[in-house]
């Protein structure tokens, strides 16, 4: 991953969060309606929504549901761009 790449995620502010309720329909609409309109975004679990074990499977599950790619994934937050 380049500088410039990397500098980008980090400056990105967090768009969408997500709470207790998970992936509905209104999130996968919402993530989808922002990368129309954006390059990329940042997207947060609150704390006690996802433990250490599923997080790689939950934001490739998101990903795969709104036909977005997963670029980079720490703890709780993942920044998703267009696939």
């Amino acid at each position: 991953m380049n500088k410039k790449l990397k500098r980008e995620m980090q400056d990105l502010k967090i768009t969408v969060r997500i709470g207790f309720n998970g992936i509905k329909e209104s999130l996968i609409k919402e993530i989808k309606d922002q990368l129309n309109s954006r390059n990329m975004i940042k997207l947060k679990a609150n704390k006690g929504v996802l433990d250490v074990s599923s997080r790689k499977t939950f934001w490739q599950e998101l990903a795969d549901k709104t036909n977005s790619k997963v670029i980079n994934q720490i703890g709780n937050v993942a920044v998703f761009t267009k696939k």
